[in-house]
């Protein structure tokens, strides 16, 4: 990919003023007096710094408009001077671009980014008319920001210098439209802070995104739109169950989409998941609001460098918010996390459902252990997520067991509630002979048990259906779903005859496939007693015969179920 006149200018007076000794924060004050004094800003909005030694010599910067990529180009060549240390992740330009398009800004609205860092948001915000303002706290960022507005023919003296938190809570909003990527659960302590918001009663305690959704809310006129980029946990966690009454109490849903773990890594952010949340202040009319899970962005989120990919989901989600064709939920949708609705292979809307928990109760009991008897471990990477059949265990000692530990007995359903869109699921079964048959796992299963037809609630909690309503629903580097999403997960339900067929077929299935496993096994034991000596020639095609006798049978009564 060539790169832009101004990101080569960048890495080049980087490059000679690093030679110079001059690096870090020292060179960033540098290059933003230089930029200011050739785009004619006033001295008082300079950043404070040395200026490049006079005996470097730079040519002017080649003066352009593209759209936010003055802030890509400082993300990559300044790492040391902005870290995310205090929650704060340059926005990457195609997720903002999203968050605009969601908003529908308009040409006059009054447009305020509170946390304006680069100014990402107000470049793109003014390109599409509006009037903007920003508020930063930080010096270094209210500088870039500045620049960047004067090289979109912006006013500099848009931005101000504060922190949002200190600011008092006004009377009456005056912007139409409020754009933010605030800092990431930053803990706000200072009680002066806490006694002006009142999601913090009561509490000496309480995450910045929390705080910033009220202090959002007393900044938008009524009818008023936010677009802001919040952790996965608050739109999906049931600890942040209050936060969301509170925010239905004042706004109407308008988007929520899901991010993939990594959004921010390219630009000095961490591994955690992220959403886009759109609401419009009330009063408002509810109707249905866009819900989606973008997989693809575009970018490598791998990686610690932006490295562009495709499919772009973001540009993609974008398009179809502008064109109405977006995936929507209901008006009046319980769940706030697009992961849990309908966004994967929907059943027909006349197909009778069931919760899964009524085809299986769940029932939880914790293993306990006397003296030192060998037990079965099954955990997550036994089960063969192709087939949901238990391929391996190993036997432990109780004595050697450590930590909460579910009990499991043959014929439960397992589900893990860790990564749910990983599928391990499964009917516990012992996978080998001569194991002892007290079974016990790790406390990520969920035990059900099923009522009836084990092979066809083995089939339904392995479906589409499930596996996307489940889809990592909670967590920010650890997804996990819980018990009562897993119960309450609808699924389709046919006729008792194709349930009892269905049942039929797949226990057949893994019944072959089971024995077959098992002469596997066999096979591997006789050949590995024969190579230690403890078998003759004689001995191991005896076993091999008897095996192959086996196969043979098994292979006949599969062609004759099969015939009929």
């Amino acid at each position: 990919m060539t790169a832009h006149p101004l990101d080569r200018w960048l890495v080049s007076a980087e490059r000679q003023l690093r030679a110079t000794g001059m690096t870090g924060r020292r060179a960033y004050a540098a290059l933003c007096r230089l930029l200011a004094r050739q785009l004619e800003l006033p001295p008082d909005l300079w950043l404070d710094g040395p200026d490049v030694p006079a005996h470097v010599t730079l040519p002017s910067a080649p003066i352009v408009d593209d759209v936010d990529l003055f802030g890509l180009a400082y993300e990559r060549f300044f790492p040391e001077v902005f870290k995310a240390e205090h929650g704060q992740f340059f926005t990457p330009e195609p997720l903002a671009r999203l968050v605009v398009a969601l908003t529908d800004i308009r040409p006059e609205d009054r447009v305020l980014d509170p946390t304006c860092g680069a100014g990402t948001f107000l470049v793109l915000a003014a390109a599409c008319g509006a009037k903007v303002a920003g508020i930063e706290v930080d010096p270094e960022l209210v500088a870039l920001c500045r620049l960047n507005l004067a090289l979109h023919q912006q006013s500099p003296n848009a931005v101000r210098s504060a922190d949002l938190f200190r600011l008092p809570l006004p009377e009456e909003g005056a912007f139409d439209v409020l754009l933010a990527n605030p800092p990431f659960s930053v803990p706000i302590t200072d009680p002066d802070t806490l006694r002006h918001y009142r999601l913090a009663d009561g509490r000496s305690r309480v995450q910045s995104d929390v705080l910033f959704l009220e202090a959002a809310h007393a900044r938008l006129k009524p009818g008023g739109r936010l677009g802001v980029v919040l952790p996965w946990s608050l739109v999906s966690n049931t600890g942040f169950a209050g936060t969301r009454a509170w925010l239905e109490e004042h706004f109407v849903r308008r988007a929520v989409v899901g991010l993939p773990e990594g959004v921010f890594r390219p630009f000095g952010g961490a591994a955690g998941r992220a959403a886009v949340v759109v609401l419009q202040k009330r009063p408002a009319a509810a109707r249905p609001w866009i819900a989606s899970m973008v997989h693809h962005l575009g970018y490598d989120p791998r990686r610690q460098r932006l490295v562009p990919t495709q499919p772009n989901g973001l540009a993609a989600l974008a398009r179809a918010a502008r064109d109405g064709t977006a995936p929507r939920a209901p008006a009046n949708a319980q769940t706030w996390s697009p992961a849990t609705l309908d966004t994967g292979p929907g059943h027909a809307n006349d197909r009778p459902t069931m919760p899964l928990g009524a085809l299986a109760p769940v029932e939880r009991r914790s293993l306990r252990t006397t003296g030192n008897e060998p037990l079965t471990e099954v955990d997550l990477a036994d089960i063969d997520k192709n087939t949901g059949e238990v391929t391996s265990a190993r036997v432990r000692l109780a004595a050697a067991i450590r930590g909460t530990k579910a009990e499991l007995f043959e014929g439960d359903l397992v589900i893990a509630r860790m990564r749910p869109s990983l599928n391990n699921v499964a009917l516990v079964e012992l996978p080998a002979e001569n194991l002892p048959e007290r079974i016990f796992g790790s406390s990520e299963w969920v035990r059900l048990v099923p009522r009836a037809h084990p092979n066809f609630t083995l089939t339904a909690a392995r479906s589409g259906f499930v596996r996307q309503r489940l889809a990592d629903t909670g967590g920010q580097t650890r997804p996990r779903t819980t018990v009562d999403a897993i119960a309450e997960v609808a699924v389709p339900v046919p006729s008792k005859r194709a349930i009892a067929l269905i049942d039929q077929v797949v226990g057949e299935a893994r019944r072959v496939r089971i024995a077959a496993r098992r002469r596997m096994d066999q096979v591997s034991e006789a050949y590995e007693a024969w190579g230690r000596g403890e078998l003759d020639d004689e001995e191991l095609i005896e076993i091999l015969e008897a095996l192959a006798s086996l196969t043979h049978a098994s292979k006949a009564s599969h062609d004759g179920s099969e015939a009929l």
